[in-house]
């Protein structure tokens, strides 16, 4: 039997969301696999190509979105934790362009 350690139950959920690099980076899509209030795991191609820090945008044009630290990696998965507003502020605002195709 696995003991649950999060402070915060998680919701299984298959949603897709885009990764925010940078202004000038383009966007690229993941899935959302699961969510609560402090985190998410995620799906997509290459993980190890993710920088430790980045934005995950919730909605198409990118006014939902999330500051994500990375906190593991598997496979073609990777376990954020969202940054509480402040702590890591963004230097550059994350542009509302057309998602890259998933």
């Amino acid at each position: 039997m696995t003991i649950e350690k999060r402070k915060n139950t998680r919701r299984a959920m298959r949603y897709g969301a885009w990764i925010g690099i940078g202004a000038e980076s383009p966007l690229s899509g993941c899935m959302v696999s699961d969510i609560s209030e402090t985190g998410a795991r995620l799906v997509l191609e290459n993980p190890k190509e993710l920088p430790e820090m980045f934005n995950l945008l919730l909605s198409g044009r990118g006014g939902i979105y999330r500051r994500c630290r990375v906190v593991w990696r598997r496979d073609n998965q990777v376990g954020v934790h969202f940054q509480k507003a402040g702590a890591s502020a963004q230097k550059e605002p994350v542009k509302a362009a057309e998602p890259a195709d998933a």
